[in-house]
């Protein structure tokens, strides 16, 4: 069975920064690559409750982050295609980014993740030096070696 290796993306720099740290150690170690974005829902108040919404419009807002995961998760497919790097890619609608990561490495029998050290893309994250999704990430923690990548 072919190593693997994961990348979440939100589209941001950091984890294009990542990323392209993940093909390179892909292309060196002959792992086969996983690219994921996780898209949160849209709260919405609805009457008197909040209500989470995924993908059910057509021109929802939910719909232009999908859209954006989808754009974010191509562009490293794309890269890691030129680098012959075998690739499967994936947008996941998920309330907990880093549940979504932890579940798509258990499922696809991961062997290391590559995160960037913050984003702010498609998740629409901002934390200080370590980004909210890599925190979480690293106390859950995952089922196999997280490598995170800082951003100089």
């Amino acid at each position: 069975m072919a190593k693997k290796i994961l990348i979440p993306t939100d589209g941001s720099d950091a984890a294009e920064k990542a990323a392209d740290f993940a093909i390179e150690c892909a292309k060196d170690c002959g792992f086969e690559a996983v690219c994921m974005s996780v898209i949160k829902p849209v709260e919405s108040v609805i009457g008197n409750n909040l209500e989470y919404l995924f993908v059910e419009k057509k021109d929802s807002i939910a719909q232009k982050l999908l859209h954006l995961g989808q754009k974010a998760v191509k562009s490293i497919a794309d890269k890691a295609g030129r680098k012959g790097i075998k690739i499967k890619t994936m947008t996941v609608e998920a309330e907990q980014v880093e549940r979504a990561i932890i579940e798509v490495a258990r499922k696809e029998g991961i062997n290391q993740i590559v995160i960037g050290m913050h984003g702010e893309g498609c998740s629409l994250l901002l934390a200080g030096e370590m980004g909210s999704v890599t925190r979480r990430l690293l106390a859950a923690p995952p089922p196999c070696p997280l490598t995170v990548i800082p951003p100089k």
